[in-house]
C-alpha cells in the first residue's frame, strides 16, 4: 500500500514532456510580474517607458534560454526521458540558472533605474530546494492543464469528424432515395403512362364524338405529363450535368417554381466546368434555398449567382425579396440541414444576411 502511494506521488512529480511555448510564457510572466513594480516607483514619462522596456528585456532573455533548453533536451538528450531522477536533475539545473540569474537582473536594473529589489533572497540550499519543488509543481500543473486542453480538442475533433460523417451519410441517403425515385418514375411510371396512352388510342374513334373528345384530351394530357412534367421531375431528382450543364439543370429546376415566383440566374463559364459532385452540391443548395424562399417567404423574386475565379474559389449567392426574419430567429429544418451538409462536403463557408422586411440572402464560398 505504501509503495503504491509512493509510486503515485512519483508519477505526479514527473517526468512530463516539455512544452517550449508554455515554458516561455511561464518564465516570462514570472520575471515580468516580479520586476514590473519598478515602474511604479519612477516618475511618469520617458523614465517609466524606459524601465518598462528594460523589464520586458530582462524577462524575455531567461524565458528564451529556458525555452531553448527545453527544445534542446527534447531533441538531443541521450538519457531516458521517462526517468524521474533525470527529470528532476534537468529541472534542478535550469532552476539553478534561474537563481543565479535573479541577482544579475537585480543589479542590472539597479544600475539602470536606481531601484533595487529588496525582496530578493540570497541563495541557500533550503531556498534552492523550495524553489525546485515549486517549479516541479508548476510544470506538473501546466502539463495537467495542457493535457486537459488536448483531450478537449481531441474530443472536439472527434465530434466534428462525426458531424462530417453524419452529414455525408445524410447526403448519400438523400441522393440514393432521389436516385431510386427517379429510376422508378422513369422506368415504371413512364412506361405505365405510355401503356395507358396506347390503350386509350386503341379505343379512340370507336365511341361518340363527345367520348372521343374526352379520350383525345386524356391522351394529350398523358403525353404532356409523360414527356414534360415527368421528365423534368426525373431531371430534378437526378440532374444530368453532362447534357445541359449546370445552367440547363437549373432551368428545369426553375420551371417547377415559375408559377409561384420569378427566378433569374447568372452562371459564369468557369462554374460550368466544375466537377460533377461540386455541381450537384451547388444544385442541391440552390434547390433547398428555393424551397425555403417559397415556403418560409413567400418570395416573389429570387436571384441566383454562381461565380468562379482563377484563384480556385467559387461564390454562390441566393437572394430573395421575402419578408425576412431577425437573424437569430432564422429557422432551421431539414432543408437547412441538407444545405449545411453540402457546405461541409464542399469544404465551404456559409453566411446568411437577413432582417425583417429586407429579404433573405445566402452566400456560400468554397474552394474548387
Amino acid at each position: 500500500m505504501i509503495r503504491r502511494r509512493v509510486k503515485k506521488i512519483v508519477r505526479l512529480i514527473g517526468p512530463y514532456p516539455y512544452n517550449p511555448y508554455l515554458i516561455f510564457l511561464f518564465f516570462f510572466s514570472l520575471y515580468f510580474f516580479r520586476f514590473i513594480r519598478i515602474v511604479g516607483y519612477l516618475s511618469p514619462g520617458e523614465e517609466r517607458w524606459r524601465a518598462g522596456a528594460l523589464v520586458i528585456l530582462v524577462s524575455t532573455v531567461p524565458a528564451l534560454v529556458f525555452c531553448g533548453g527545453a527544445i534542446l533536451l527534447t531533441r538531443f538528450r541521450f538519457w531516458s526521458n521517462e526517468n524521474t531522477f533525470f527529470y528532476i536533475l534537468e529541472v534542478a539545473f535550469f532552476q539553478s540558472l534561474n537563481l543565479i540569474y535573479l541577482p544579475i537582473i537585480n543589479n542590472f536594473l539597479k544600475a539602470q533605474t536606481g531601484y533595487a529589489d529588496r525582496t530578493l533572497i540570497t541563495l541557500s540550499s533550503n531556498i534552492f530546494i523550495a524553489s525546485l519543488v515549486l517549479v516541479l509543481i508548476a510544470l506538473a500543473l501546466m502539463h495537467q492543464a495542457e493535457r486537459r486542453i488536448i483531450e478537449r480538442l481531441a474530443n472536439a475533433t472527434q465530434l466534428v469528424n462525426r458531424l462530417k460523417t453524419d452529414r455525408q451519410q445524410l447526403v448519400e441517403a438523400d441522393e440514393k432515395k432521389r436516385e431510386q425515385t427517379s429510376r422508378f418514375l422513369h422506368d415504371r411510371v413512364q412506361s405505365e403512362l405510355m401503356v395507358i396512352g396506347i390503350e386509350l388510342k386503341s379505343i379512340s374513334g370507336k365511341g361518340s364524338a363527345e367520348v372521343n373528345d374526352v379520350i383525345e384530351k386524356a391522351i394529350s394530357r398523358l403525353e404532356t405529363t409523360r414527356a414534360n412534367d415527368l421528365r423534368n421531375l426525373v431531371e430534378v431528382l437526378s440532374p444530368n450535368f453532362e447534357v445541359g450543364g449546370l445552367s440547363g439543370a437549373l432551368s428545369i429546376l426553375f420551371e417547377q417554381f415559375q408559377s409561384s415566383m420569378e427566378i433569374s440566374a447568372d452562371i459564369d463559364t468557369l462554374s460550368e466546368s466544375l466537377e460533377q459532385e461540386t455541381l450537384l452540391g451547388v444544385f442541391r443548395i440552390i434547390e433547398q434555398s428555393l424551397l425555403n424562399s417559397l415556403v418560409h417567404g413567400p418570395a416573389n423574386r429570387v436571384q441566383v449567382s454562381v461565380k468562379s475565379n482563377s484563384a480556385g474559389t467559387t461564390e454562390l449567392i441566393i437572394s430573395d425579396d421575402g419578408p425576412g426574419v431577425a437573424h437569430d430567429k432564422a429557422s432551421s429544418g431539414v432543408g437547412t440541414a441538407v444545405i449545411n451538409s453540402w457546405v461541409g462536403i464542399l469544404n465551404g463557408k456559409k453566411a446568411i444576411n437577413t432582417s425583417p422586411d429586407h429579404g433573405y440572402l445566402l452566400m456560400v464560398v468554397f474552394p474548387v
